[in-house]
């Protein structure tokens, strides 16, 4: 049963949710341009869906993602230009490409991303352990409701992602990145 008061914490919660992704936008452009100033932010987040997913078609991470496959067929241009993800044939339907994000993606990805955790701990100085895991759990949780809510089914990997992967950003999938 919704109550007056639920009605207005949730809406509080929207408006903190809206300043936080606002933020979380400026510094996936911040992460882009530390692994190339050239790049969008949109393929930041090509290259951590195939750090956090492995291998896949260009299909699977575009509904992983939310976005259309010209967008990423443009991230994958620019990506596979500078050697940071491949593109081979998919041996069960040589019709099909198979991405795979190469050495060289994943290290300069996995440097932003050593760099965002030590903003991260810096930043969260002085919170407790248990405020973080308390954090964590109800983003996690909440990643779960969007997966259960979700039609499509896209958000349910992108919510057992987001639980795997520890000290990463766990928003969903649909989010601004």
């Amino acid at each position: 049963m919704d109550t007056p008061d639920r009605a207005a914490l949730v809406r509080e919660l929207e408006r903190e949710f809206n300043r936080l992704f606002v933020r979380r936008r400026f510094n996936a452009l911040q992460l882009a341009r530390r692994i190339d100033p050239e790049i969008e932010p949109a393929s930041y987040s090509v290259l951590a869906t195939l750090q956090n997913e492995g291998p896949a078609r260009m299909t699977s991470i575009a509904r992983y993602l939310g976005i259309g496959k010209p967008t990423l067929s443009r991230q994958l241009t620019t990506l596979v230009s500078r050697g940071w993800v491949s593109k081979e044939t998919d041996p069960a339907d040589g019709r099909a490409q198979t991405i795979t994000l190469t050495s060289e993606g994943r290290r300069r990805l996995e440097a932003a991303q050593q760099e965002r955790a030590e903003r991260y701990l810096t930043m969260l100085q002085s919170w407790s352990e248990d405020e973080i895991e308390t954090l964590y759990s109800l983003v996690a949780k909440l990643n779960r409701t969007y997966a259960e809510l979700d039609p499509t089914g896209a958000g349910a990997s992108a919510a057992a992602s987001a639980e795997e992967s520890e000290g990463d950003d766990v928003a969903s999938p649909a989010s601004p990145d």
